[in-house]
């Protein structure tokens, strides 16, 4: 139970400004990366943790919808062997455009089977690119900075 949610959400506003930070660096080093996706998976798990709360999220917020792009399945099995093979895996010549909440988002990178932050055409951080267990077989979702 969250009793103080300013301690959940502090965090999350600080990996923003940091996130912003790194989308314009022109490369992104391993240590950085490990940050990066630490961040993420720590920010979702708080996110969660605020949705699951009656009082410390506003409705509008539970219920706002947020554009993710997602990738369709043309591989083979994705499997723990060939989960890095991306581009053989998923059509990524052909993003199509989905909106989901908060809990679906955060679940999905929580649960991730694929998850891999994206590098822009500068070297920065972009966004992230993930997938559960559930839909590995099915789509990899793209979710921007922005």
């Amino acid at each position: 139970m969250i009793h103080e949610s300013y301690y959940w959400k502090q965090p999350l506003l600080e990996s923003v400004i940091k996130f912003k930070e790194c989308e314009a660096f022109e490369e992104i080093n391993e240590e950085l990366y490990v940050k990066i996706e630490q961040a993420v998976f720590i920010g979702f798990y708080s996110i969660r943790k605020l949705l699951e709360t009656e009082t410390k999220i506003t409705s509008s917020l539970k219920n706002q919808k947020y554009d993710l792009d997602w990738f369709s399945y043309v591989g083979d099995n994705v499997t723990w062997r060939n989960n890095y093979k991306i581009d053989e895996l998923y059509n990524l010549s052909k993003p199509q455009l989905e909106k989901r909440d908060l809990w679906f988002i955060a679940s999905r990178v929580i649960h991730s089977f694929i998850f891999n932050p994206c590098i822009n055409q500068s070297g920065g951080f972009d966004g992230i690119i993930f997938t559960s267990d559930i839909d590995k077989n099915k789509k990899l979702y793209m979710l921007s900075l922005d």
